[in-house]
């Protein structure tokens, strides 16, 4: 006769929450009332809830938690990490070297995600090189956490349909969230704000979902970089030089966001992007956003092409958009209200209209016909171009449905455009090499990089 399954245990820590654990079966809830506790690894399938706010405080190379097993759920703990003081992990290195487990590389980080489908929910992460770090996990959930004055808030590598929501990343030394080499990561309904460098840095990764985030006060907002095939929607970003940032990404979709003063002052005086693609980004499609009250509400420069920028709300921005040294984007169906300067191109060759153009409300032709279309052409305000919208909208546009199908379809269709090769070129060994710059990291905001 077999018997049925064991029934799960609770379990109240003691003084130790090591020893609960290592008493702890597969499937026990251990309990932990408050207190001051040391470094911990879980290696087995367990709930670990806290009681009244529990402090953890993780140790140079030691994090707070180590979760090394598949199905482990945290929360209701604070934990106070360990700073990236390079000295003193490499004293403790030297110090230990015949442990074979230490690795010198690894960041100090107050919880360490070792095993796949883990929680870690209603937690208060401060003070940590990284609060939670993770490299090739699965099934991760992070939510409703907190987490402030990390150098990293949240680093995931290798990961692997994960999510973080509703979390709070305030005053990140470097980065909120950085996230590589990962695919089908969802980051949603999280508020970040005053990260030194990126609140949320996307590279190299796939299929991802960012959407329904507040990013404010860091360098760049959201950024994606070498990211393909992903979706930045519905997130308020303001205060940022950068509100959204694509650098060398391509095929995805930038929808339904709201880029608002994004406006600083530490460099040069009321400066910043609204959305900006750059480095050879092509293939996005740039729709349905309200952009307002920045210094470049859109932008695209440095070989971006092949992308279609529709039906956005671009008002009260210095440059309503700026393109720069690209070609083959097609813009069409924008609304440009009360920019200083609707249109700047410069050294491009790029579409303003497709079977319709854009409204400018600093249009000064008019249509006579009635068919909706101005009769006169818009000519781009500034720069070296001979730009022209020939089919300027008399009156502002207004979407409501997107068809993906289709203005990939205009694209080919009017966007039509093959640009001399003009590259540096030398003869080694007898063949023909053509010289191109590729992006070697992120893209970084220094006062040499400007170009506007």
């Amino acid at each position: 006769m077999l018997s049925g399954p064991a029934l799960c245990a609770t379990i109240q820590a003691q003084s130790d929450v090591q020893a609960a654990v290592d008493q702890a079966r597969p499937g026990d809830t251990i309990l932990v009332g408050p207190g001051n506790y040391g470094p911990f690894q879980v290696d087995k399938p367990l709930t670990l809830k806290g009681m009244g706010g529990p402090l953890v405080q993780a140790r140079i190379q030691s994090p707070g938690m180590t979760l090394d097993a598949d199905g482990i759920s945290i929360s209701g703990f604070k934990v106070q990490g360990m700073s990236g003081d390079q000295a003193s992990k490499f004293d403790y290195y030297m110090a230990h070297r015949d442990d074979a487990r230490l690795q010198l590389d690894l960041p100090n980080a107050a919880i360490l995600v070792e095993g796949d489908d883990a929680s870690i929910s209603d937690t208060v992460v401060f003070g940590a090189q990284v609060g939670i770090y993770s490299d090739s996990s699965s099934g991760l959930d992070i939510r409703n956490a907190s987490f402030d004055g990390c150098d990293n808030g949240v680093q995931l590598l290798n990961c692997y349909k994960s999510t973080v929501a509703s979390s709070t990343f305030a005053s990140s030394k470097k980065y909120g969230l950085n996230i590589e080499e990962s695919s089908n990561v969802t980051v949603s309904g999280n508020k970040i704000k005053d990260s030194k460098n990126f609140g949320l840095l996307l590279k190299d990764s796939l299929g991802c979902k960012v959407e329904g985030n507040s990013i404010s006060g860091s360098t760049e907002g959201i950024a994606l970089w070498n990211t393909t095939q992903s979706v930045v929607g519905k997130n308020y970003v303001t205060r940022n030089y950068y509100g959204i940032l694509l650098s060398d990404s391509d095929d995805n979709l930038v929808i339904d966001n709201r880029a608002e003063e994004n406006l600083r002052s530490e460099i040069i005086s009321n400066f910043g992007m609204g959305i900006s693609l750059q480095d050879n980004s092509s293939d996005n499609i740039v729709a349905r956003n309200l952009v307002h009250k920045n210094f470049n509400g859109l932008e695209l420069t440095r070989g971006t092409t092949s992308n279609v920028v529709y039906s956005n709300n671009v008002s009260d921005n210095t440059n309503g958009i700026r393109v720069d040294k690209n070609f083959g984007n097609l813009i069409y169906h924008n609304n440009f209200f009360k920019n200083t300067i609707s249109l700047y191109d410069n050294a491009t060759h790029n579409f303003w209209n497709a079977s319709i153009g854009n409204y400018y409300s600093d249009y000064k032709g008019v249509d006579r016909n009635g068919d909706g279309i101005g009769d006169q052409p818009y000519k781009a305000r500034k720069g070296s171009s001979e730009a022209w919208d020939a089919r300027p909208l008399a009156s502002p546009c207004n979407t409501s449905e997107l068809d993906i199908a289709a203005l990939k379809a205009d694209l080919r269709r009017y966007a039509i455009y093959v640009p001399p090769d003009d590259r540096p070129q030398k003869l080694v060994d007898g063949e023909i090499v053509i010289k191109s710059r590729v992006p070697s990291g992120p893209p970084k905001f220094t006062p040499n990089s400007l170009d506007f």
